[in-house]
């Protein structure tokens, strides 16, 4: 028997089997009965290398053979054959009997990259022989095994896909961002739902939010996040803000794989604001005390995957600006991710698996595409995060938060929080804030709940938490809309509206708090003043607070965030494992909480009179002594008088 291989390692032709092509090609045609058998395995052949060359092809995206009828190149993501997996599964075995947390995050970087390395192996052999023509700029990236390949054309791209352990060829997500652009500085396409005031003014009250999921209880309690990190993957933020400036980490607390800044920039505003509802001072964060980091995943207009990819990769184990000298210990506890879109796209679920294997937990807007049902944004609808839908200071759901089910048939959100009407900071000044609606406004309500739990539970897991957060949420004052997705009534908890409940973290963290008082439906909640389309997003990667882009979401433009990689394969870097210093604690006073800016409430109509000297804290209308809150001037008092559940007292005159 003889026995030939075809320019394939797995395609083999023995001459016992080729009487059976023979038969059926001379079946066909007479002429071939009188062939040698080389001269059948030369037909053979070229048959089997136009099937490899077919499934080659297959593996490449279409939308790249689309560009490609117009463009020389084009920009790619090179996803191998089990992607991340085999590493993490190694992580999952390995890291149990490692003692220090920045040993097991450093143990599954170190295992990160020598999968990067094996199953890229070829791929860079490859890469780095094409003659100078058809030269490419290659980045790896460990945290998910994918390689992103610039400026490939279509001989490259065929080269490639010809490889065992390719698995896919793709054009690179990119998740759309609004632009700050007019001389007004207002947001033109703004994600989130509205602009409504632009103030340089510290209040002297909690933000309602805050207030609302009873963080100021938690606080009482000596516990305002304190030896915690935050990690805020957005559009940078503005570490020199009033708010923020006491709990930024400047050691290793900054990436920005686009622009290199070596100090924390933000020319958007959205991730600024974020940082401030999550971990601000004077009353605008849930957890003052927690220490924050960030890195610019997002630039003015838009969240390149690279970049997202390259941010990821920082937060599960931080560097230095440059992106060098790893330490592991550093990492985060919990991530906020106010961005995403479409729905069942699983491009960034590699990386999040690579946090949950390093035991940080992400928490990520549920999307701004609601009403509809199943329009849960990804990566907010994967099943290994806190997906969280956006409430209004009257705890109803507002219009524009995503709706479940998933594709897959799963509830999302996970749990709600304040997103509709939200004050925070602002990147335009030190002293500048803004109000803007959206669930990127709620995400880091709950980001900044989870600091607060873990700084009293610290070795609280990401199912501690979930548990905790999910079993201890305020229902009784939420409001059914009779909207019934996915078959799952929202009277009943959970539903795809509100998830399990709105967040109440002073019960989560088992604080002695009796539940929130029914607030009546007579009080409408604000509405935003540029309401979200109500239309269904592809499963494409526009922002979580914008509508989605178009069938074919990922653009053909390479991103140039990430400092570019040789065509040789990263070494890994040996992570270190000393001990992570302590988290500066910000200076923050002990005081009772303040009020707040705003929750109506109850239906019981009770007269009210002036309140005695100093008990309004500087309102000067309706005053709630239960929550702290300062209703606007607009209320009467006679309205006062009926929010008798909150205990109002009128100090108007």
């Amino acid at each position: 028997m003889v026995c030939l291989i075809i320019e394939h390692p797995e395609v083999v032709v023995c001459e016992h089997a080729i009487p059976k092509h023979i038969s059926r090609i001379s079946s066909l045609n007479p002429i071939t009965s009188q062939l040698s058998f080389f001269d059948h395995y030369n037909m053979v052949k070229f048959a089997v290398i136009a099937a490899v060359g077919a499934f080659a092809t297959a593996k490449i995206s279409p939308s790249i053979h689309r560009h490609l009828e117009a463009n020389h190149d084009v920009d790619v993501v090179v996803e191998f054959r089990d992607g991340n997996q085999p590493a993490l599964r190694a992580a999952n075995l390995e890291t149990a009997t490692i003692q220090t947390r920045g040993a097991r995050i450093a143990h599954v970087r170190s295992l990160l990259e020598s999968n990067m390395e094996t199953s890229q192996r070829a791929a860079v052999e490859l890469l780095s022989s094409q003659p100078e023509a058809f030269t490419t700029r290659v980045e790896s990236f460990y945290i998910n095994g994918n390689m992103h390949v610039y400026g490939a054309n279509r001989i490259v791209l065929d080269e490639l896909a010809k490889l065992d352990n390719v698995a896919h060829i793709r054009l690179p997500v990119v998740v759309d961002l609004p632009v700050i652009n007019d001389e007004d500085d207002n947001v033109v396409g703004l994600p989130v739902l509205d602009l409504l005031s632009n103030s340089t003014s510290v209040q002297a009250a909690n933000e309602w939010g805050v207030n609302l999921i009873s963080a100021p209880t938690v606080w009482a309690g000596g516990n305002r996040g304190e030896g915690v990190v935050v990690g805020i993957l957005d559009t940078g933020a503005i570490h020199t803000h009033d708010d923020l400036k006491t709990n930024w980490r400047s050691t290793y607390g900054w990436f920005d794989p686009t622009d290199k800044s070596p100090t924390p920039i933000d020319t958007n505003g959205h991730g600024t604001h974020v940082a401030g509802s999550s971990v601000g001072q004077n009353g605008i964060g849930v957890a003052p005390g927690a220490t924050w980091i960030a890195c610019r995943g997002c630039t003015t207009s838009s969240c390149p995957e690279a970049a997202l990819t390259a941010c990821a990769q920082f937060l599960l184990c931080p560097t230095d600006v440059t992106g060098k000298n790893p330490k592991c210990e550093l990492a985060p506890d919990v991530i906020n991710n106010s961005w995403g879109g479409g729905s069942g796209s699983n491009w960034y679920q590699a990386n999040v698996d690579a946090w949950r294997a390093a035991g940080i937990i992400p928490v990520f807007a549920n999307g701004n595409a609601g009403p509809n049902c199943g329009t849960a944004n990804s990566p907010g609808d994967y099943k290994n995060v806190i997906g969280v839908g956006a409430v209004g200071v009257d705890d109803k759901l507002a219009s524009f938060s995503s709706r479940g089910p998933t594709k897959d048939g799963r509830v999302k959100p996970d749990v709600s929080a304040p997103g509709n009407q939200v004050r925070s900071a602002w990147h335009t000044g030190n002293n500048a804030y803004k109000t803007i609606s959206g669930t990127s406004m709620a995400s880091p309500h709950v980001t900044g709940a989870v600091a607060l739990y873990l700084s009293a539970n610290k070795a609280a897991t990401y199912d501690d938490v979930y548990k905790a957060f999910t079993t201890t949420v305020d229902t009784k004052t939420l409001t059914p809309d009779n909207k019934n997705c996915g078959g799952v009534k929202d009277a009943t908890y959970p539903n795809n509206n509100y998830g399990f409940g709105r967040i109440n973290i002073a019960r989560a963290v088992g604080a002695n708090v009796s539940p929130t008082p029914t607030i009546p439906v007579t009080t409408k909640a604000p509405t935003p003043t540029t309401p979200m389309t109500t239309k269904t997003p592809a499963p494409t990667a526009p922002m979580t607070t914008k509508a989605p882009a178009p069938p074919t979401p990922m653009t053909t433009k390479a991103p140039t965030s990430t400092t570019p990689m040789t065509t040789k394969a990263p070494t890994s870097t040996t992570p270190m494992t000393t001990k992570a210093p302590t988290p500066t604690t910000p200076v923050t006073t002990k005081a009772t909480p303040a009020p707040t800016n705003g929750v109506p409430t109850t239906t019981q109509a009770t007269p009210v009179t002036t309140s005695a000297a100093g008990s309004c804290n500087g309102c000067k209308s309706c005053y709630s002594t239960s929550i702290g809150y300062c209703f606007p001037p607009a209320f009467s008092k006679a309205q006062c008088a009926t929010f008798v559940d909150f205990k109002t007292i009128w100090c108007g005159v």
